[in-house]
C-alpha cells in the first residue's frame, strides 16, 4: 500500500483534532450533577472526577497523530489507537458508572436524581472520534518507511551467484 490517501489523511486529522479538542473541553465541563427537586446539591467536573487523565491523553494523542499522519510512523499510529482506547476506558469504566449515582444524597433526600451533564457527552464523543481517527490512520497507513514524503529511493543491490 502506498502513502495515506489525502482524503483519508484529512478525515483522520479532522477526527483526531476534534476528538482532542472535545476531550480537553470535557475536562473543564460538568460531568454530572445531583438535583433534589430543582436544587443542585452536588456537581462534579470531568477533570476533578478522574484527575485530568483525559487532558493528558488528548495532548499525547495530538503528538501521536502528528507522527502518524504527517511522519508516517506506524508505531505512532498504534500509540494513537492505544490512547483512544485509554480515553474510552476512562469514559466507560471510570465516569459512566458514577454519572447516575446519587450516593449518600439518595439516603438523605428521597427525590435526589443524578444526571449526566455536558462534560460526559463531550468526553464520550471525543473518545469515539479519537478512536475512529486512529482506526482510519492504521487502516490507510503506510506499510514501510520508504513511503514517507521526501524519502529518498534506495538503490537496489543485486547479489550475484558468485561467478
Amino acid at each position: 500500500m502506498g502513502p495515506v490517501p489525502l482524503l483519508a489523511r484529512l478525515i483522520a486529522l479532522v477526527l483526531v483534532a476534534a476528538g482532542c479538542v472535545l476531550l480537553v473541553a470535557a475536562e473543564f465541563s460538568t460531568l454530572y450533577e445531583i438535583r433534589v427537586i430543582t436544587v443542585v446539591q452536588e456537581s462534579t467536573t470531568s477533570g476533578d472526577h478522574h484527575g485530568f487523565a483525559l487532558l493528558v491523553i488528548a495532548l499525547a494523542a495530538a503528538f501521536m497523530a502528528y507522527g502518524a499522519l504527517m511522519g508516517g510512523s506506524r508505531p505512532a499510529a498504534f500509540g494513537l489507537l492505544f490512547l483512544a482506547a485509554a480515553a474510552l476506558f476512562v469514559v466507560l469504566a471510570v465516569d459512566f458508572p458514577d454519572v447516575n449515582k446519587e450516593g449518600f444524597l439518595a439516603v438523605a433526600f428521597e427525590q435526589a436524581k443524578a444526571t449526566p451533564r455536558t462534560g460526559f457527552y463531550l468526553e464520550s464523543l471525543g473518545a469515539v472520534l479519537l478512536l475512529l481517527g486512529a482506526v482510519i490512520t492504521i487502516v490507510f497507513g503506510r506499510e514501510d518507511a520508504d513511503a514517507r514524503p521526501g524519502a529518498a529511493a534506495r538503490p537496489r543491490v543485486e547479489h550475484g551467484d558468485g561467478a
